[in-house]
């Protein structure tokens, strides 16, 4: 690494939210340019810059800057540059030079021992004095942390991130903890802070180190969707993580069960090794399920097949919607699992009907703002998304979780509805469900429909399976299912592929294969089909979604993003930009939350002019971004047609780009049209379930496009990416222990 020094004579540029800045300095004489993450850095200041020399196909020689070492000017040049460049509030340049015509390089002792002789220049009033001594200390403070945590092993950005997370005790917190920096700044994995761990002179055998890494290991399980890994397992991981012996993995791992701070089971004789927070939520779902179900319904229908007659007038179920029904209403947990176009909406709408006419409150949900619209719209009835049943927000002033955001719905203040119906199960993991089942009163029905050959949840757990496999509840298994309409067939094309046979290919219709034999072909007729065919008839940001299997490579969704958005949403003079870490976002762009955001504010409105407020956007909601301010450094993203919430630009880490997203992103969402570019390449991504879900997302038209190998690779290859999960286990359990009683 090379380094060059000298003083900084002018900031060209600076990004306040990444800290990218291009200076100019004098470097030997030299009039020299140096870019990279410096937000510390001010004019006057002499500064040894640590990095190489690159060349900028525009701008020519640059020196690209790593690290950074600087101390404070020394010339009276310097001071009244350093001064006057904004660092220091109520200085400008007429100030700053008066002052260093008085005290010359003595400057800066004067300001941080005898700020009170500054009121002797004139238009310096003591206030100002003062006001101008404490911005220079707290401009030293801050630098002194950045620097003492850069020595750490931190990279610039990650040393301010460290600094606006930790405050003033930055580097006494993470010299005492350095792995806490894991769950708590963006960009640090346990990689770097075990790196920073051992500058620190952290021995690879020290219990501490193990005990993270072995905590680590299943918080990425639970990323992955696993609410427990088998304890070989966990050992095997952890010891090639850490680079230490098994056996040592072993006797911590004895020691954190002991210890309460994980947990332990034997599961089909073999030892599973738990974060204790799945555990918890688990084996709380198990309870609060079985004993629901062993209750007694708090308003009785006293004749279920007499309302059933009621009801049926007209209209006309299958046997197998007629059970499903009938099953609902003598219930207390029931399951009712089928594909598209099992008559599942069907069902839904009759039983509210009937508990309508029976007089049993109801109350309708699903896990995404899409999919309680889309069950909204098709049965004519209010439905809510899970988080908005349960209230999620803040607490009022006589709460004691005032300014905690959670759901106000609990045991202490349960949902009044008798009965709860839930659409889209399969969406909801296993922290979700334990906050719905526990706003739930002693006798409230509870309904759970979904299709359970999805994809499942995004985050840990498979609750619809396990639910299903535990045989502890009815379940309405509907396997019977009605056309779309005459000609169509994206329904029974995706039930092929659910049963292992090949879909039915066509040029034209609702069902559309597309050959091609390259990739770059893919994606140029998917440009063609943006902008030619479908932008005929359909709005295209709103209605269309392109679903990949991956994310990476030319077909995944990284790429599909950059070059779809440079299609759709081009730039413009009048479109304001905003770059975030290696991200720029554009006004219209269409783009999702990444994770869950608990504590973001939204509010909509309506042509009545009906207004509402609400906290919470979750991993996988869309929107377009419909405002970027670069003054205030905001930007408003509309959610579900109306819903707008306020990003602060450093927020928008939790936003990516949408025009393509995961087929896994997807779930819970129905599109007029969904394109999927299928190409060999993706391994194990490429499976029948992932095909499956995919066709199931679309209402009017599927087009898929790329080779038929790979389709009949994915119809072949069931080999599910399994989940270790364990809620069945915990239901069979308490059925054993419980029903002995």
């Amino acid at each position: 690494m090379t380094s060059i020094e000298g003083t900084v004579l002018e900031i060209n540029f600076r990004n306040d939210e990444n800290g990218w800045t291009v200076m100019s300095l004098d470097f030997d004489g030299m009039l020299t340019t140096a870019v990279g993450c410096m937000p510390h850095i001010h004019e006057g200041e002499f500064v040894r810059l640590f990095g190489a020399w690159g060349e900028h196909r525009v701008y020519g020689q640059q020196f690209v800057v790593k690290s950074v070492e600087t101390r404070l000017p020394n010339t009276d040049e310097s001071i009244r540059m350093f001064l006057s460049s904004g660092l220091v509030k109520g200085v400008g340049e007429a100030i700053a030079g008066r002052i260093v015509d008085k005290f010359g390089q003595d400057t800066f002792d004067i300001i941080e021992n005898s700020p009170e002789l500054l009121a002797e220049i004139n238009g310096i009033s003591a206030r100002l004095s003062q006001s101008i001594a404490e911005s220079f200390s707290e401009h030293i403070g801050i630098k002194q942390i950045v620097i003492d945590l850069q020595n750490l092993g931190l990279s610039i950005k990650q040393a301010f991130r460290a600094f606006d997370r930790y405050g003033s005790a930055a580097a006494t917190l993470i010299g005492e903890n350095p792995y806490r920096m894991i769950d708590d700044i963006v960009g640090i994995g346990f990689e770097r802070a075990d790196r920073i761990a051992g500058n620190m002179g952290v021995e690879k055998t020290s219990e501490f180190r193990i005990d993270t890494g072995i905590q680590h290991e299943l918080k990425i399980a639970m990323n992955d969707g696993h609410t427990c890994l088998p304890r070989g397992e966990v050992v095997r991981k952890a010891s090639g993580r850490l680079g230490i012996e098994q056996e040592l993995v072993q006797m911590r791992i004895t020691s954190l069960t002991q210890s309460g701070r994980i947990v332990q089971k034997l599961i089909n004789d073999t030892p599973a090794v738990f974060h204790i927070e799945a555990h918890i939520a688990e084996a709380d779902v198990a309870r609060r399920l079985y004993m629901l179900a062993k209750d007694t319904p708090r308003i009785k229908i006293k004749n279920a097949n007499d309302a059933y007659e009621r009801f049926i007038g007209n209209e006309h179920l299958s046997e197998e919607q007629e059970r499903a029904v009938l099953s609902a209403l003598n219930g207390q947990v029931e399951v009712i699992t089928g594909g598209p176009g099992t008559g599942k909406t069907t069902i839904i709408k009759a039983i509210i009907s009937i508990f309508e006419m029976s007089g049993v409150e109801t109350v309708l949900c699903a896990p995404t703002g899409r999919a309680a619209k889309r069950i909204e719209q098709s049965t004519g009835r209010e439905a809510r998304t899970i988080h908005r049943l349960l209230e999620y927000g803040r607490g009022s002033d006589e709460d004691e979780f005032i300014g905690y955001a959670r759901f106000m719905r609990d045991e202490e203040n349960p949902l009044e509805a008798e009965a709860v119906i839930v659409d889209e199960a399969s969406m909801i993991d296993v922290f979700l469900m334990r906050s719905l089942l526990r706003a739930l009163c002693g006798g409230t029905r509870l309904i759970i429909v979904g299709d359970a050959d999805q994809l499942p949840s995004v985050g840990p757990g498979n609750v619809l399976r396990d639910i299903i496999k535990s045989g502890a509840f009815t379940v309405s298994n509907l396997t019977k299912f009605y056309r779309q309409k005459e000609g169509g067939n994206i329904v029974e094309n995706a039930h092929r592929v659910n049963r292992g046979e090949q879909p039915e290919f066509y040029l034209t219709g609702d069902f559309i294969f597309i050959p091609k034999q390259q990739p770059e072909q893919v994606l140029d007729y998917i440009k063609m089909l943006l902008t030619d065919e479908l932008n005929e008839r359909y709005d295209i940001l709103e209605d269309t979604q392109i679903l990949c299997p991956v994310k990476k490579g030319i077909l995944g969704v990284h790429n599909i993003n950059v070059q779809i958005r440079e299609l759709l949403n081009p730039w413009l003079a009048s479109k304001s930009e905003v770059k975030v870490g290696d991200t720029t976002f554009r006004q219209g762009d269409k783009v999702m939350q990444t994770k869950n955001n608990y504590s973001m504010e939204w509010y909509y409105s309506d042509e009545s002019h009906f207004s509402a407020s609400g906290i919470g956007v979750f991993n996988g909601d869309l929107g377009r971004i419909v405002n970027l301010d670069t003054d205030a450094k905001q930007a408003v993203i509309r959610f579900d047609g109306n819903k707008d919430a306020t990003y602060e630009f450093k927020e928008l880490e939790q936003i990516e780009h949408a025009y393509a997203v995961t087929v896994h992103k997807s779930q819970g969402s129905e599109f007029p049209v969904v394109i999927l570019p299928l190409f060999a390449g993706a391994g194990r991504f490429l499976s029948r379930n992932l095909l499956y879900t995919a066709l199931t997302r679309a209402m009017e038209k599927v087009i898929i496009i790329g080779q038929k190998k790979t389709v009949e690779y994915m119809v072949n290859n069931n080999r599910i990416k399994g989940r270790y999960t364990t809620l069945d286990h915990e239901i069979i359990e308490l059925e054993d222990v419980l029903g002995a009683l």
